[in-house]
């Protein structure tokens, strides 16, 4: 017999494991040997490092520009650290649904579109603020339209690359729990690292 206790034993034990497979930490056993935790999180780590210098090298592309004007270097930050905290927020939706089996070919365009449009959405939002905020404190309303629109783009990309990534990972039998926050926020750190200085460049800012 199967009882509502053991279901919803079943059911915390899944969402824990997803959580720590997330992070990228391990199993999250106590009792694991120091050596193998140790090895888990290490590759993923390094992993990350990889993207890392990635990131850093698209901010390279763009060395004479934020050379000319600091608060492109200043800012940067906040752009790729709100599209990876947005994709973070996609990933987290889709990966359990694609564990328990939930998300189907019928219902992925549905979701495809349905997390583009809450991107749009909460990126504008954002874009707005954040760009109403450095045209008022730097006095620059051409800067606060240019972060704005890095800010719009750098969400679509979070909220794409939050359902894509592991979908596609999931058509290649790699489990999106473990796999895929590293892509996503290399996508993200890489496309906030070049969209902001890229239309401060093209915008003349750091002319």
């Amino acid at each position: 017999m199967i009882t509502v206790d053991d279901i919803m034993h079943v059911i915390q034990q899944e969402a824990g494991e997803d959580i720590l497979r997330l992070s990228r930490a391990g199993d999250g056993d106590i009792n694991e040997p120091f050596l193998l935790t140790v090895r888990t999180r290490l590759i993923w780590l390094v992993v990350d490092l990889g993207t890392a210098i990635l990131a850093t090298s698209v901010v390279g592309l763009f060395q004479r520009e934020i050379a000319k004007s600091a608060l492109l270097a200043v800012l940067m930050p906040i752009v790729s650290g709100m599209g990876g905290n947005a994709g973070t927020q996609t990933l987290a939706v889709v990966v359990r649904p694609l564990a328990t089996n939930q998300l189907t070919r019928s219902n992925t365009r549905r979701m495809i579109l349905r997390e583009f449009g809450i991107a749009l959405a909460n990126g504008s939002a954002l874009g707005l603020m954040i760009g109403l905020s450095v045209a008022v404190i730097f006095g620059n309303a051409m800067l606060g339209i240019v972060i704005g629109s890095a800010m719009v783009i750098n969400n679509l990309v979070a909220g794409l690359s939050g359902i894509l990534v592991p979908v596609a990972l999931e058509k290649f039998e790699i489990d999106p729990a473990v796999s895929s926050a590293v892509f996503v926020t290399m996508m993200t750190d890489v496309k906030g690292f070049f969209s902001f200085p890229g239309l401060a460049a093209l915008a003349g800012l750091a002319g």
